[in-house]
């Protein structure tokens, strides 16, 4: 055999034996079994070897076995590879001709006691075949999937020793053993059916480059040969090690691809593609895998990471930086020594693309330019200082001299710009690469971040997608660095100090929902504040206030909102809202010694017990 011709090199001595067993006329009187595990590319193997026997003019019936729970359904199943114009829906002659024409073809013996089973029904059809139509020496059995078939397997090893024993067809079983229970009966069957046994030596390269090639569009095709090595590197790496999938995830990523996607100012760009390719690859195959919660990029929660004991601030602020908030989500970061914004898309658009299968064009495109083109577009200074090693002097000075003056002069104008520039500048100087104090340049950062920064509503906390909105997919260079850390906990400060704020107006709105709208101050308080004490900051007199003139239908509504609040989520943090209901309490009080009759009976035998309650429940002062 020549050594080019062959399917897979490593299973050589697999396809060398298929070739004795079936060419020639040698009666074997015995079916080969060819075992694997799941994904591991023997269906791809023998469906290779398929085509080869296909082009010697054999004739070759392959049936998956794959939820068949009735015999009649192998019948029917093998029927239609034999004689597939009968077979097709046009000539099914009634319903009749499949088991009729199949059983006057062949006697099926289902327990080996080389006579056919008259219980079965059995009757041969009224009409006659044409000669070139029935089974001769060059037919080939083939069965696929003998674990997943419903039926028990030692009754599907009866079945199919009839067509090797009584009508001499050679017949190859494929089969994962491992997930099949063996008992008595599998066992004797086997022994009296099975001639030969291999074990299929999994040939990555060789099974990757064959589903590559089954990539329609040329350009695609081309490239992903190209990028090879990245392919396989990324197989590996996921671990999951299932050709099914795999072959499910190329084609998906060709529907996906367009060119127009990765070219820039006509050029096309290898970088942003091979990035793409790769997050493309690790999220489907992870998401197939069952890696994730619902949906892409969502890890299982726990309290670990949210620890303020066990982490510090400066550990936490990193790790939201990366979209590290679980266990799950850390080791997953660090299997890839990925942060989330290498995945370049948002984790609402991976979702869209690979779980609901949406292709938003547009979206695509947009968040490409913010996250990968804008930046190079823009040639940030920091983005220029980031490839420091291929600059010469007078331009690494040159750069130096202008990214200082920008954090001086306070002309950035995003927010990543700055901590970027200032993690280069805290790098150098670890680094003795320039030798200007960097003390003043961090104290004027931090003033211009506090300028600059926006507030989000949905983000109470410094975060990825506050501090790296339209950033490039680059880590800082001095994240290991005390002092970077120290920044950076000084400008988290900052942050939660521009949100806190807003927090008197906020109660306010809160307020105004509490007299208008009963459904949305649930779900604010419920959701939105869930684990935050925004109630510290309402005002006492207003809460109390509202209370009384409202409707007391919504009064009661806000108050029980407040209960369930607490019931879901007994939080430490809600101790801080404990002085609010102290005053409130208080107040209350007070205005039962001046209230009208119908008042006095509102606060004392409505509101001021359910207030009282629920600071004792569940505000109680450890």
């Amino acid at each position: 055999m020549v050594q080019e011709n062959l399917i897979s090199v490593p299973n050589k001595h697999i396809e060398e034996y298929l070739d004795y067993y079936f060419n020639g006329r040698k009666k074997f009187e015995y079916a080969v079994l060819l075992n694997g595990a799941w994904g591991s590319g023997k269906t791809w193997f023998v469906k290779k070897y398929i085509e080869k026997q296909i082009s010697k003019d054999k004739k070759v019936a392959y049936i998956s076995l794959n939820g068949i729970s009735k015999t009649s359904e192998i019948d029917e199943a093998i029927f239609k590879c034999v004689h597939p114009v009968l077979g097709s829906k046009q000539a099914k002659l009634a319903g009749q001709i499949f088991k009729g024409a199949l059983k006057a073809t062949l006697r099926i013996d289902l327990d080996g006691d080389s006579k056919p089973d008259a219980n079965l029904g059995i009757s041969a059809p009224d009409i006659k075949l044409p000669d070139y139509l029935k089974i001769d020496d060059n037919f080939i059995l083939i069965f696929d999937d003998l674990e997943r078939c419903e039926l028990k397997k030692e009754e599907v090893l009866g079945y199919i020793n009839y067509f090797v024993e009584q009508e001499n067809i050679k017949t190859l079983i494929i089969s994962n053993e491992e997930e099949i229970k063996d008992n008595d009966d599998y066992a004797r069957k086997k022994e009296k059916l099975i001639g030969a046994t291999f074990s299929y030596i999994e040939d990555q390269d060789v099974a990757i480059t064959s589903i590559l090639q089954e990539v329609e569009n040329e350009e695609l095709r081309d490239i992903l040969n190209l990028n090879f090595g990245l392919v396989r590197q990324n197989f590996n790496q996921v671990g999951y090690k299932n050709l099914r999938s795999f072959k499910q995830t190329i084609f998906a990523f060709e529907r996906f691809y367009k060119k127009e996607y990765f070219e820039w100012n006509g050029v096309f760009d290898n970088e942003i593609f091979g990035t793409i390719l790769k997050s493309f690859l690790i999220l489907s195959l992870e998401n197939k895998k069952g890696y994730f919660e619902k949906t892409i990029l969502e890890f299982k929660k726990d309290e670990k990471l949210d620890d303020d004991k066990k982490i510090d601030s400066t550990s936490k602020i990193l790790k939201s930086l990366r979209g590290i908030n679980s266990t799950d989500a850390e080791k997953f970061m660090n299997k890839y020594n990925f942060s989330l914004n290498d995945f370049i898309f948002s984790p609402k658009l991976w979702n869209e693309i690979l779980n609901q299968n949406i292709l938003d064009e547009q979206k695509v495109r947009n968040e490409l330019y913010e996250v990968y083109f804008r930046p190079k577009e823009e040639k940030s200074t920091w983005f220029k200082l980031w490839h420091y090693l291929d600059l010469e002097q007078e331009e690494f000075d040159s750069l130096v001299k202008e990214a200082k003056l920008s954090i001086e002069n306070k002309s950035l104008t995003n927010v990543t710009d700055i901590v970027h520039t200032i993690s280069m500048f805290l790098y150098f100087k670890e680094n003795n690469l320039i030798f200007f104090p960097v003390e003043g340049l961090l104290e004027s950062a931090i003033k211009h971040f506090n300028d600059i920064v926006p507030v989000k509503e949905n983000s109470r906390k410094l975060c990825k997608s506050i501090i790296s909105e339209g950033s490039i997919t680059y880590g800082f260079y001095a994240k290991d660095l005390p002092l970077f850390k120290s920044f950076l906990e000084r400008i988290s400060q900052e942050y939660e100090n521009k949100y806190i704020e807003n927090n008197k107006e906020r109660g306010q709105v809160l307020l105004s929902l509490m007299e208008n709208d009963s459904y949305e101050f649930r779900l604010q308080m419920t959701g939105k504040y869930f684990s935050y004490p925004i109630l510290k900051w309402l005002n006492p007199v207003f809460f109390v206030d509202t209370l009384l003139k409202i409707k007391f239908k919504n009064a009661r509504s806000a108050i029980d909102t407040l209960s369930s609040r607490y019931e879901s989520l007994q939080d430490k943090t809600y101790m801080e809202e404990k002085e609010l209901y102290d005053q409130a309490i208080n107040i209350l009080r007070e205005k039962l010694k001046n209230s009208k009759i119908l008042e006095r009976h509102k606060i004392k035998d409505e509101i001021l017990p359910q207030l009282i309650e629920i600071k004792e429940k569940f505000l109680k002062t450890e």
